[in-house]
């Protein structure tokens, strides 16, 4: 097994940023939202403002990036107190070795130092990915049907939360 760094990346990155973000629509269209066509003709700048407006974490073994998982901050003044956890891949010939779980760790340590909730969506069929999420304490609230949508069909997604220093939410009042 080879040693991974988890690294923070910076606008400066935005060249490998973009190439493993379409690595990630390449290899894996069902799980995200955009699309390769459409990234992979947006420039530079597109990436690197990616990296300005979020907290991206990057997976790196022997000098490759291999992984990454991404944090953006609430929209509006009344969503400053929680993120949205984003693009989250991890190269299929490094899976089963740890990396995503070393990533989330990684952004949800950051993550309960500035925000009281962080929110997800995950593709229904997704199974992998939604046990790593429930393991690292998201809950389910919501279900959105035929979320997505491209030449193969719709696809469900899972709408999760995990709430800062908790397991589990707290109570409804």
């Amino acid at each position: 097994m080879n040693l991974t760094d988890i690294i923070t990346l910076s606008s400066e990155q935005a060249s490998a940023f973009r190439d493993i973000r379409l690595a990630a629509l390449l290899q894996a269209p069902q799980a995200f939202g955009a699309s390769h066509a459409v990234e992979s003709a947006k420039p530079l700048s597109f990436f690197e403002e990616r990296l300005r407006t979020s907290m991206v974490w990057a997976a790196r073994q022997n000098g490759t990036l291999v992984g990454v998982a991404c944090l953006a901050p609430g929209m509006s003044d009344r969503e400053k107190h929680k993120g949205f956890v984003w693009g989250v891949f991890v190269a299929p010939e490094v899976r089963g070795q740890g990396v995503s779980r070393a990533l989330l760790t990684t952004l949800l340590t950051w993550a309960d130092q500035h925000y009281e909730q962080v929110t997800l969506t995950v593709t229904a069929t997704n199974t992998a990915a939604l046990a790593l999420y429930q393991q690292a304490g998201f809950d389910v609230f919501g279900r959105e049907p035929r979320a997505l949508k491209d030449e193969t069909g719709y696809s469900d997604e899972i709408l999760m939360v995990r709430f800062a220093h908790q397991t589990s939410p707290p109570p409804v009042t």
